[in-house]
């Protein structure tokens, strides 16, 4: 066996990003760039209006006030989105709304809560020093000005910064597609008669939900143990257009743990199998051609503890990203964690509020399901370690979504 720590440095060794291809940039969001991001044009072109009001020139209204009206004959109006002709003179001005172009001579916009009109005329109530509600060209965005750099994560605000900066297409990561294959005679999809002795898929879905949660396209399968069946079913996934195999079941040792045992004999390069880490040390990993195969455990936390620290972040790494999927959070313990020394254990968790400190109280282990879906967050107890004690600060990964504050 080798440690987790071990098993994560191979997984980083021998994964790599997808090859880039571009995407348009209403598809781009929650990608990793492949390609530093320069703005094509000035944003905006020209100077404009940040507000609806009057184009003027600064020294008519100096002493402009509500006690002391300066009026100012209208020219004409110009609107966001056109061209116009109009030109601002001494004692005039022009109407505009917000984002229309900065007639020539004009050096500020009065917004018009600071206007009284009177037919053709408005009486400016108060002064507009130069550059007042004026956006100058290029002040948003310059041309040739660094965007996003290479190795970051899309977000929808930077898409709309990389798309008001003339790009209509990105380079990208593609994200790895996934074959789930659940193997096992007790295991049944969802949806079908269950006979005596079967139970329902379960790590199938939750694999398949992790995968759809985080964007990556799938396709689920369970098969019984059955050699004949299951050779077929990994001959289908290497002949697909999926990059990566996920197996759930079938990785130890007993005489319907087929799964590993027919890999081999289909020629995988075998990286590692069975890791210092409670639960989940049934994982494997490994190379077969150009495809990427993790083989899981079949007990749900097992399972779900090796996908969520093994196999996903090797998605990740498919994905061009730098860091796993989970934020961080430094917590104490609300309870004391044990394990055996030498292996990595592993706990799930809620976090609480007490006193203004953030708390992580680990999850009773009622049952294996109840256990996963309680989980808010994930503490590890390294292997040089046998306890952690209460009160002690630790880092966890946050799982779900945590409200501290409510803004709605």
């Amino acid at each position: 066996m080798i440690s987790l720590s071990e098993a994560l440095e191979l997984i980083k060794s021998f994964l790599k990003p997808l090859p880039p291809i571009k995407k348009p940039v209403f598809e781009a969001e929650g990608h990793v760039l492949a390609e530093d991001i320069y703005a094509l044009l000035d944003v905006p072109g020209r100077d404009v209006s940040l507000k609806d009001g009057y184009a003027v020139i600064s020294e008519d209204i100096a002493s402009a006030s509500p006690e002391n009206p300066v009026p100012l004959e209208i020219l004409g109006e110009s609107f966001a989105g056109e061209e116009s002709n109009l030109s601002v003179r001494p004692g005039s001005c022009v109407r505009l709304t917000a984002g229309a172009l900065l007639p020539q001579g004009a050096t500020a916009v009065l917004a018009e809560e600071f206007v009284r009109e009177e037919g053709s005329r408005i009486l400016a109530l108060a002064d507009a020093p130069f550059g007042k509600n004026v956006l100058r060209r290029g002040t948003d965005i310059s041309r040739g000005a660094l965007l996003v750099a290479r190795g970051n994560p899309l977000f929808p605000p930077e898409v709309g910064l990389i798309s008001a900066a003339g790009h209509a297409e990105v380079l990208v990561y593609p994200r790895p597609r996934v074959f789930l294959l659940a193997t096992g005679d007790e295991i049944v999809a969802p949806g079908y008669p269950l006979k005596a002795g079967q139970i329902f898929a379960s790590n199938l879905v939750t694999l398949a939900s992790w995968c759809q949660h985080f964007g990556f396209e799938y396709r689920a399968r369970v098969e019984k143990d059955e050699k004949d069946l299951l050779k077929k079913a990994l001959i289908d996934f290497y002949e697909s257009p999926f990059e990566v195999l996920i197996t759930s079941g079938g990785a130890w040792k007993g005489p319907k743990d087929l799964i590993v045992n027919l890999l081999d004999e289909l020629g995988w390069k075998k990286i590692f199998h069975r890791v210092r880490m409670g639960p989940g040390k049934a994982v494997a990993f490994g190379l077969w051609g150009p495809k990427i195969v993790f083989c899981l455990p079949g007990g749900p936390p097992s399972n779900q503890m090796a996908f969520l620290n093994l196999a996903l972040p090797g998605l990740f790494l498919l994905s061009g990203a730098r860091e796993g999927p989970f934020p961080t959070l430094k917590v104490r313990l609300s309870k004391g964690l044990s394990g055996q020394k030498g292996w990595t254990q592993l706990f799930f968790g809620k976090i609480s509020l007490r006193e203004g400190e953030l708390y992580f109280e680990p999850v009773p282990f009622k049952s294996r399901l109840s256990y996963l879906a309680e989980g808010e967050a994930l503490a590890l107890l390294e292997e040089d370690k046998d306890e952690l004690k209460e009160g002690e600060t630790v880092c966890v990964r946050l799982l779900k979504p945590l409200f501290q504050c409510r803004f709605i």
